[in-house]
C-alpha cells in the first residue's frame, strides 16, 4: 500500500526542509583501515575552507537510511562448544581491549541478510552502553573499529557511540574557532561547523555535521553539538534519550537556533521510520554539562508537515496524522501544542483526530458502496472526482477500480471493459492499482464467469481489493431473496459461490436455520431463515459454536516479544526485559524459548547484575547451540577458569 511519499518539515530559522524517501545503493569498499595510528598523529589532514566560503546557504541534512560499504567476507566465528563444565566458566572480565576486539569481530562478520547477527550487534552495542560507555578509549582500536563500521552493511549499525569520540580527538587536534562557520576536510571526513549558543558562552559552541567522503550519496553519518570547556578541551558527547538510527530517515536542521526563548540554542532532529505516517521531533540542548532531549521525558512529538513555532518562543504546534480507513488511505488530523514548561517541552491537551477533507476520506464515509444499489454506488463516486487532486492519486485508482467491478455488478460488461482498458494503459506492475487490474483480466475471460467472482478475485488480490463480497451479497440476497423451493446451495452456486462449511442453528422460540461459510467470503458466515413465504431471510451472523478456526500452529518456540526489544532499546530497562520474558513464558507452556529470547534473557540478568543466572543462561545457550551467532556471542561473555 502506498504512502504519501514527501515529507516537508521545518528547517529552524526560515529554513525549510523537503526529504522525499528513496532508496540509496551500497557505496564502494574503502581502502584498507589503518590499524595502529592514533587519530592525533594523521598528517592528511586537508586545509580549512575560510569562513568566508560558507555564506552561502548551507544545504539540509539527510543522513539516512546510512549506507555503508560491503565489509570483506571473514572466517566464521567459532568458539567451539564448551570443554568442561558450567563450574569451570566464570562471567568474562571485560577490558577495554577484549571489548574493543569483540566488537570488531562481530562487525566484521555482519553479513545484510543475516538478521540474527545484526540484533546479536545491537544488543551487544546495548551492553557496551549501559556498562562500559566510550568504550573503546584506545584511539587505535577506536580507529579500527570506526572504519569496520563504515565498511559494514548499509543500515545495520549506529556507528555514533564510535564516530563521536573520534570527531572529539580530531577537534583536540585541530582546535578550530567554533564561533564562525568553517568547513574542515580530515582524511576521510568533512566536518561543516555551524556555531551555536549552547550554553551561554558564545563562541565556545557548535552543531557539527560530519561526512564520511567515501559515501558517494554525499550523506551525513552524524550530526551532533560539540562545547569548548572552561579548560579548553572540546568534547563531542553522546546525546541523553538518543533518537534510533538503525533502520530509520534521520533529519536535521540546518542550524541550532533557540526553540523555547531563553537564548539558547538548541538542535531539532526528525526522525521518520520508512512507511510510518508522522516523523518524530526531538530537541536537543545543552544542559548540565551534557545534551538532553527537551521534549517531556515518556511523550512523543509526532508530526507530518511543518512545526509551527510561536511568535513568543514558547512552543510550538505539530500537526499529527493518523490512518482513519485503510482500503481509502483516509487519514485524520489533529493540531497538538506544546508548551515550554519546568525544563520541558510538554503537550497540551488536544482534540481527536477529525477525517481530513481529501478525495480519499469523502469517499470513506460514502461506504459501504457494494451495499448501495450500483447506479446509486458509481453517482457517488463521480460526484467526488472532481475534487480529487494529485496527492489523491491512490484514491483515484481505487475509486475508478471500484466504478468497474461496480458495472459489472449492473450488467454494464461493455463499459466495465473500456474502463479496465483505460486503466491498464497507467497501472504500474507492483503497485495496488497494478495488481487489481492484472487480477481482473486474469480471470474475465473464464466460462460461465459470474460477477461474485470477480469480486472475490479483486478481494484476494490485494490487501483491500476494489470489491467486498459480503457487501455484495447483503444487496443481492436483500434484492433477490433465495427461493425456499430449491436447495440453498444451488441457488448460491449460480452466484458463484463454493460451500466451505455449513451447520444448522437450533435456538428455543425460532426456526432452525442454515448457516453458511462460503470460500469466498473468508471467515464470514451466513445464516438463512426460512421467514417468507416462498424465501429465505438472509444475515451475517457470527461463527457458531463449534465451527471456530481451527487456531493456529503452536510455534516451535518463543521469538523475543516486540515489547521486550522496545524496553531494552528505547527505556533501557532490563528488567521490564525479564518480566516479559517470563510472561511469554508463562503464557506459552510447553514451547521453549528461541535462542535469540534466551540470549536476551541472560544478557538482561547481566545487566541487573543477577551474576549466576546470567553465567548460567550464557553457558547453556552456548552449549546446546555453540554453532549459532547466539551461542557464539553467549561463549564471548565466559571465560574458563
Amino acid at each position: 500500500m502506498s504512502r504519501r511519499p514527501v515529507f516537508i518539515i521545518l528547517g529552524l530559522g526560515l529554513c525549510v526542509l523537503v526529504a522525499s524517501w528513496m532508496p540509496i545503493s551500497a557505496q564502494d569498499v574503502p581502502n584498507a583501515f589503518v590499524t595502529n595510528t592514533p587519530v592525533v598523529r594523521q598528517a592528511a589532514f586537508a586545509t580549512n575552507t575560510p569562513a568566508s566560503a560558507m555564506s552561502e546557504p548551507q544545504p539540509t541534512l539527510d543522513f539516512g537510511p546510512l549506507v555503508l560499504a560491503t565489509n570483506t567476507p571473514q572466517p566464521a566465528m567459532m568458539n567451539p562448544a564448551p570443554d568442561a563444565s558450567a563450574d569451570r566458566y566464570a562471567l568474562r572480565r571485560w577490558d577495554d581491549a577484549g571489548l574493543a576486539r569483540e566488537w570488531i569481530d562481530l562487525v566484521q562478520h555482519l553479513t545484510a541478510e543475516d538478521d540474527a547477527r545484526i540484533l546479536g550487534l545491537q544488543l551487544f552495542q546495548k551492553e557496551i552502553e549501559q556498562r562500559f560507555a566510550g568504550t573503546p578509549r584506545n584511539p587505535a582500536l577506536r580507529e579500527q573499529l570506526l572504519f569496520a563500521m563504515l565498511a559494514a552493511p548499509p543500515d545495520t549499525l549506529d556507528i555514533r557511540p564510535v564516530i563521536r569520540p573520534y570527531i572529539e580527538d580530531i577537534l583536540n587536534t585541530l582546535q578550530p574557532d567554533l564561533g564562525v562557520p568553517n568547513e574542515l576536510t580530515i582524511g576521510d571526513f568533512k566536518l561543516s561547523i555551524v556555531p551555536a549558543n549552547l550554553d551561554g558562552r558564545v563562541g565556545k559552541g557548535a552543531a557539527v555535521y560530519i561526512r564520511y567522503l567515501r559515501d558517494t550519496n554525499n550523506s551525513e553519518r552524524d550530526a551532533a553539538l560539540a562545547v569548548i570547556d572552561e579548560n579548553g578541551v572540546y568534547h563531542v558527547p553522546q546525546f541523553q534519550s538518543p533518537y534510533p538510527v538503525v533502520g530509520m530517515h534521520i533529519l536535521s536542521s540546518p542550524a541550532p537556533t533557540d526553540w523555547n526563548g531563553d537564548g539558547l540554542d538548541e538542535m531539532a532532529v526528525t526522525v521518520v521510520k520508512p512507511g510510518a505516517v508522522n516523523g518524530e521531533l526531538y530537541i536537543y540542548g545543552w544542559r548540565g554539562g551534557g545534551v538532553v532531549n527537551l521534549i517531556e521525558p515518556g511523550k512523543r512529538a509526532l508530526y507530518l508537515g511543518t512545526p509551527s513555532l510561536s511568535q513568543d518562543r514558547s512552543g510550538f504546534a505539530l500537526t499529527e496524522y493518523r490512518e482513519e480507513i485503510p482500503a481509502w488511505q483516509c487519514f485524520g488530523e489533529r493540531t497538538v501544542t506544546w508548551h515550554w514548561l519546568n525544563n520541558f517541552f510538554r503537550p497540551q491537551p488536544a482534540d481527536d483526530f477529525m477525517p481530513r477533507d481529501t478525495l480519499a476520506c469523502r469517499l470513506a464515509a460514502a461506504e459501504p458502496l457494494f451495499e448501495l444499489p450500483p447506479d446509486e454506488a458509481i453517482s457517488t463516486i463521480d460526484a467526488a472526482l472532481p475534487s480529487a487532486t494529485p496527492d489523491d492519486a491512490y484514491a483515484a485508482g481505487r475509486a475508478a477500480m471500484t466504478k468497474v467491478m461496480l458495472h459489472l455488478l449492473n450488467n454494464e460488461t461493455d463499459v466495465a471493459l473500456g474502463e479496465i482498458d483505460q486503466l491498464s494503459t497507467g497501472a504500474q506492475p507492483g503497485t495496488w492499482l497494478g495488481e487489481q487490474v492484472a487480477a481482473f483480466q486474469s480471470i474475465i475471460n473464464k466460462p460461465n464467469l459470474t460477477p461474485v467472482q470477480i469480486c472475490a478475485t479483486l478481494e484476494a488480490a490485494s490487501a483491500y481489493g476494489a470489491c467486498d463480497v459480503n457487501a455484495v451479497l447483503a444487496r443481492l440476497f436483500s434484492e433477490f431473496p433465495l427461493n425456499r423451493e430449491e436447495e440453498i446451495d444451488l441457488q448460491t452456486a449460480r452466484l458463484g459461490l463454493e460451500v466451505a462449511d455449513t451447520a444448522t442453528i437450533k435456538e428455543v422460540g425460532k426456526l432452525d436455520r442454515q448457516a453458511i461459510r462460503f470460500i469466498q467470503t473468508g471467515d464470514q458466515w451466513w445464516a438463512f431463515a426460512p421467514l417468507g413465504k416462498d424465501s429465505y431471510t438472509a444475515e451475517r451472523i457470527d461463527t457458531p459454536i463449534g465451527r471456530e478456526p481451527i487456531s493456529a500452529v503452536r510455534p516451535d518456540f518463543l521469538a523475543i516479544p516486540d515489547t521486550a526489544l522496545e524496553a531494552m532499546f528505547v527505556r533501557s530497562d532490563p528488567e521490564e526485559v525479564l518480566n516479559i520474558l517470563d510472561n511469554a513464558a508463562r503464557t506459552n507452556p510447553g514451547i521453549p524459548m528461541g535462542n535469540a529470547a534466551r540470549f536476551l534473557q541472560a544478557l538482561s540478568y547481566d545487566l541487573v547484575g543477577s551474576r549466576a543466572r546470567a553465567q548460567s543462561g550464557y553457558y547453556s545457550l552456548w552449549s546446546e547451540a555453540s554453532d549459532s551467532p547466539w551461542g557464539q556471542l553467549a561463549a564471548a561473555h565466559l571465560e574458563r577458569r
